[in-house]
């Protein structure tokens, strides 16, 4: 679940006064849904917008907002001195910590995977769960009891029944009945004849049933639970399969920093685009956003998976040593602390974020 942060050391600063000066700020901003998004008639709403437009209404500043397309070029425009502050989902990195000032977070993210979802399973896929060490564990204890079964049946009935008397041919015949019993496939004139070899084998029918139909519930829950989680488990299985993501970000550094080549394109739309039609097997962005754009428009066609390859944390960008920032995280603190916060990130998040 992604948090929003709200520092406690920032509570016991003093708010600004009232009566600040009135001054009209740039702020750079790019669209960034649910985080920033810019309706048809040009207004721009969204998490930051709103959280910006609070913050900036007490403080008492104006805001013009100067587009942009990449998050590169927001802040080159804030370190230039084109823009007085960057509004939108800006990761915090060390990096970026160099040229520029952020305030305390508003948003713990991540990035996430989004995959087909009406990925089919392959055999590549089946058999890597065949062969998986849980699975042949799981085939190995179902041997073993036939095994036994077969073994104490043989001792109880190589003195008595005559198709279990012959030697090894005998034993073997036993363990055939115990693996037949565990199918339901026991032949009958091949079934033990004596009376505790019989319970035995009365148990063993039983208790097989049980036994084979919780192994095959096991797996086919356990199938359909990591069908898409399978094949991008980590990084390295990333390497494996058609990534994509978009040039210039977090997601994008962090694949090239795994030694993945991961595919370019535009824009999370486009990305998704090309899972829809088959063309990339995994498409890696910030969480949010990516679960945004899936439900906003591809809902039936795409999945984004719960695991996190990195966590980072969303914030304000300012220049250098800028001298908004102490007042900015005083009033960023008294609005996280309202229920107003709560109420905005379930009115774009919804509930369970």
């Amino acid at each position: 679940m992604l948090l929003a942060l709200v520092p406690a050391a920032a509570g016991s600063a003093q708010a600004p006064s009232a009566a600040q000066p009135h001054k009209d700020l740039v702020v750079a901003i790019k669209k960034a849904p649910p985080f920033a998004i810019r309706s048809q008639d040009g207004t721009w709403t969204g998490i930051s917008i709103e959280l910006w437009n609070r913050v900036g209404k007490k403080l008492g500043y104006s805001t013009t907002y100067r587009e942009y397309q990449t998050v590169p070029q927001m802040l080159q425009a804030v370190t230039g001195g084109g823009a007085d502050a960057a509004v939108a989902a800006i990761s915090v990195t060390p990096e970026r910590e160099k040229t520029l000032d952020f305030t305390q977070p508003f948003y713990a993210s991540g990035l996430g995977i989004a995959v087909p979802a009406n990925k089919q399973i392959e055999w590549f896929y089946i058999l890597r769960n065949i062969f998986s060490f849980r699975f042949l564990e799981a085939i190995g204890v179902l041997i073993a009891g036939a095994f036994i079964v077969g073994f104490l049946i043989w001792l109880l009935e190589r003195r008595v029944t005559e198709h279990y008397a012959k030697g090894v041919q005998g034993f073997g015949t036993s363990l055939w009945w115990s693996a037949s019993a565990m199918a339901q496939a026991a032949a009958a004139d091949k079934a033990p004849g004596t009376l505790w070899g019989r319970l035995l084998g009365m148990l063993w029918l039983i208790a097989s049933i049980v036994a084979v139909a919780s192994f095959t519930a096991g797996v086919t829950s356990h199938l359909a639970a990591q069908r898409f989680a399978s094949l991008v488990r980590t990084s390295s299985d990333l390497a494996a399969v058609r990534t994509g993501s978009i040039p210039s970000t977090n997601a994008f550094d962090f694949l090239r920093a795994e030694h993945i080549d991961a595919r370019s394109y535009p824009s999370v739309a486009a990305g998704l685009d090309a899972l829809k039609a088959g063309k990339l097997d995994a498409f890696v962005y910030d969480r949010p956003i990516l679960q945004w754009t899936v439900h906003k428009g591809y809902i039936d066609d795409v999945q984004v998976l719960e695991k996190l390859f990195v966590r980072d944390n969303y914030a304000i960008a300012l220049p250098k040593g800028s001298p908004l920032r102490t007042n900015i995280d005083v009033a960023m603190e008294e609005e996280m602390r309202d229920a107003w916060w709560q109420d905005l990130l379930v009115r774009y998040l919804g509930s369970g974020e």
